[in-house]
């Protein structure tokens, strides 16, 4: 558990089609943290920076296209996570998210280190009506 604790800085994050199709949701400059504390918390957000600004400085007074901009160019969520070494995984229990779907999933990743990059892999998951494999490279901060 020891090796995941710290802060770390997403360096890619994109979704492998079955055939082979490589899909980044949110482009090539995506931004986000993941934070892994001592105590077994976890907490991780990603953010498409090129996201339209809102015209009003009122969050709640967005318009339809900028709610919806804005809600695809993010995601985050925090929980508790367990390291499973024996199967290589780290399980995230998400107690709350941006997707209410995840709120109270166990969310397993693959994991692998190299160096002083974490990579974590999800297991196949809906997308856009296909499945897709998740790869979210991370260095440490």
């Amino acid at each position: 558990m020891e090796r995941f604790c710290g802060v770390w800085r997403l360096i890619s994050y994109e979704f492998r089609l079955a055939d082979g199709i490589l899909v980044r949701p949110m482009g090539q400059g995506v931004r986000g943290l993941l934070m892994y504390e001592r105590t077994g918390y976890v907490m991780l957000q990603v953010v498409d920076p090129e996201r339209p600004r809102f015209q009003s400085d009122d969050w709640l007074r967005g318009t339809v296209d900028e709610i919806r901009a804005a809600w695809e160019g993010v995601f985050a969520y925090y929980g508790t996570f367990e390291v499973d070494e024996r199967r290589q995984m780290i399980i995230h229990h998400i107690q709350g998210a941006t997707f209410p779907n995840w709120i109270g999933a166990a969310r397993e990743l693959f994991f692998e280190f190299a160096d002083n990059r974490l990579t974590l892999m999800t297991l196949p998951m809906p997308l856009a009506g296909e499945h897709a494999v998740g790869y979210l490279t991370w260095e440490r901060a």
